[in-house]
């Protein structure tokens, strides 16, 4: 085809890659567009839905809510300047959670990049690295499309994250290059060496006090059942691997041990008391401090010694991640699908006769002398809660008390954040009813950390969607406050005095109210969880003191 006949070609880019999109089955695509993306939006198809979210943050953490509900990758359209550096956070948090999404960032027309324009993105593929897997420019615009169609397959493939096109705005309303853009079929093929089962089965059959460790890959890759079925055959303890960010096993039932802390001896006191530990589908381990920060004595010379496991414990992890295993404390490391490699496992394991391990302790109910308490909340919430109920949690200082008495059941659903950056769970748990509005979706997040994305609100009582935002509120960030050894030095660093959250929801259209009765607490707990629509509840705690792991 000549140079002239090219020029004239009816189809643009902007309409290849729509039908890429189509094709790729990208049809909810979440934006907070600017100038550079405009010309994309032009005579927008009605079939390819768009949910706008006003600011980026919450725009991909709404994404990575989706993502993970469906196991696809979602289509995130923002500004790839200023509102990519928005957004920094939130895609970090979905490269921690290995949540696939494909973000598309406006740039500045080409004519215009070789001088400083308004919007302009300097350097775009450096500015979301490392959190991104890959990232490109076009160097022609007709390979935008192809483009498109590559970071898809990229994101899905093991292990999972999100990547990144920066596009040109007259890019989408050049030419499209003759031939359409063949979406090709990348499926993953690779199983476990059956070796591996078998050593695995071997050495969970002949050990004495075997444990499991379930990570996130475990539900994600749907082998949570088969899990349950393979502790039941060990009798073995099930704990979750440290930050769950994803609920892999249920913490109803009497194996779980609960969730390992991010604390390297209090992993090691945990796990000394097992021969065998076999981690699926989660890091070797995840750390988030040292137990000597919390002290106030003076430190003694830094002996240069890493974390590592107890010596007495022998410690397999099955990972689909190669990095991960690179830097792994376990022995032995296995890098193939962790969810295959449990169902796999299943059918080599006899049920076994050992013991069966003593099951949690169940909390009794909390005392209601000083009030209403972040305990007396969350028994109340575990006494009204339906089974079924997908939630997503961010508290920093509460997640010890939420999980003593809210237990995650067989056929609930859990998510958290797997990074540490706020704000995941407020917008997650909008895109996660995006994507299943046929389910009740509880967002437990404190008031600090609901500043963040809190802007997916309106985009929820736009949607409509059935999620219910609990706000434990303590009035400041105190994860930081008990940190310090003088408190009131640092005072207007953590305390959020006159932050109202009620008025906040209101102002975005979220119904919303304020509890502050032990007697009301049930009642408007019930009526919040079976709202029509979202629904915003208020709930002042005391101060609880030190934080627990």
């Amino acid at each position: 085809m000549t140079a002239e006949a090219m020029s004239t070609s009816p189809v643009t880019v902007r309409e290849a890659t729509i039908n890429v999109i189509r094709e790729l089955g990208l049809t909810t695509i979440f934006a907070n567009p600017s100038h550079t993306e405009m010309k994309l939006f032009e005579s927008w198809p009605s079939d390819i839905r768009v949910i706008l979210g006003l600011q980026e943050a919450p725009v991909v953490t709404m994404a990575d809510g989706y993502a993970q509900a469906t196991g696809e990758p979602a289509l995130v359209i923002i500004n790839g300047a200023p509102g990519l550096g928005n957004a920094l956070g939130s895609i970090y948090t979905a490269a921690r959670a290995h949540t696939p999404l494909i973000i598309l960032g406006g740039q500045q027309a080409r004519a215009l990049l070789l001088g400083e324009p308004f919007l302009l993105a300097e350097d775009p593929t450096l500015l979301p690295r490392p959190y991104v897997k890959w990232s490109a420019q076009p160097s022609r615009p007709q390979d935008v499309p192809a483009l498109l169609e590559r970071a898809y397959h990229i994101a899905r493939q093991a292990p999972q994250g999100p990547v990144f096109i920066a596009v040109p705005e007259d890019d989408w309303i050049r030419p499209a290059a003759p031939q359409q853009t063949r979406v090709r079929q990348v499926r993953g093929a690779v199983v476990p060496d059956p070796t591996v089962t078998t050593q695995l089965a071997r050495a969970l059959t002949e050990a004495q006090r075997p444990a499991l460790v379930a990570g996130p890959g475990v539900d994600a890759q749907g082998a949570r059942h088969a899990l349950v079925q393979v502790a039941e055959r060990l009798n073995a303890t099930v704990y979750g691997s440290p930050v769950w960010p994803r609920g892999a096993f249920p913490e109803t039932h009497p194996l779980f041990g609960g969730v390992l802390p991010p604390i390297q001896e209090m992993i090691n006191e945990r796990l000394q008391q097992h021969d065998l530990v076999v981690v699926f589908g989660a890091p070797a381990f995840t750390l988030f401090t040292m137990a000597e920060l919390f002290q106030t004595a003076p430190m003694e010379l830094d002996p240069g010694l890493q974390p590592r496991l107890p010596d007495t414990t022998e410690v397999i992890a099955v990972t689909d991640d190669p990095a991960a295993a690179a830097w792994s404390m376990a022995g032995t490391t296995y890098v193939c699908p962790p969810g295959e490699v449990v169902r796999q496992l299943l059918p080599l394991l006899e049920p076994s006769d050992r013991p069966v391990p003593p099951p949690q302790e169940v909390p009794p109910a909390p005392s209601t002398e000083d009030g209403l308490t972040q305990p007396v909340l969350f028994h109340a919430l575990a006494d009204v809660l339906p089974p079924d109920v997908v939630i997503f949690e961010e508290l920093p200082i509460a997640r010890h008390d939420f999980h003593q008495y809210v237990r995650i059941g067989a056929d609930g659903g859990y998510f958290a954040t797997a990074g540490g950056a706020l704000g995941f769970a407020f917008a997650g748990a909008v895109g996660y009813a995006l994507a299943r509005p046929d389910k009740r979706v509880l967002a437990v997040v404190g008031e600090g950390s609901a500043q963040y994305t809190l802007h997916a609100i309106w985009t929820a009582v736009q949607h409509r969607l059935p999620v219910t935002f609990l706000i434990p509120d303590n009035s400041g960030y105190l994860s930081l406050k008990y940190y310090l050894r003088d408190q009131k030095a640092f005072e207007a660093g953590w305390a959020l005095p006159g932050l109202d959250m009620v008025a906040i929801a209101q102002g975005y259209g979220c119904p919303a109210r304020r509890v502050e009765s032990i007697p009301a607490l049930r009642d408007e707990l019930r009526a919040a969880l079976t709202a029509d629509g979202p629904f915003l509840l208020d709930v002042p705690v005391g101060d609880p003191g030190l934080f627990q792991v």
